[in-house]
């Protein structure tokens, strides 16, 4: 049997029901937006904010060196730095999962409340 055939019988097959509607994926297809969303919107948009709080730390790091040699106690780095690992962490999230990971190897597999 012919290409042609094969693509006919089961167009035939479709339209008369007798193709099942499980064998088509439909978790995929319903999916799709939201991964399309997450790759060209969101993670375009974290890794710009990685770039910039990135340096912008550069930046700080070397106004801190000369506010240390000019003898000065203040510091521009280490709220960037915070910023810079919250956003590096999706906002504390990735840290709070290993935290938590952590917690309950070290109490024996038991989940404190």
């Amino acid at each position: 049997m012919t290409m042609k055939a094969e693509a006919r019988r089961f167009w035939r097959d479709v339209v008369h029901g007798r193709v099942q509607l499980a064998l088509i994926p439909v978790a995929p297809i319903i999916l799709l937006p939201f991964i399309i969303i997450g790759f060209v919107i969101i993670f375009p948009l974290w890794v710009i904010g990685l770039a910039v709080l990135g340096l912008l730390r550069l930046i700080a790091w070397v106004i801190d060196k000369a506010i240390e040699a000019a003898g000065g106690t203040f510091r521009f780095g280490p709220p960037l730095a915070r910023a810079f690992e919250w956003v590096k962490t999706f906002g504390g999230l990735a840290r709070t999962v290993a935290a938590r990971k952590d917690s309950t190897a070290s109490s024996g597999g038991r989940v404190s409340e």
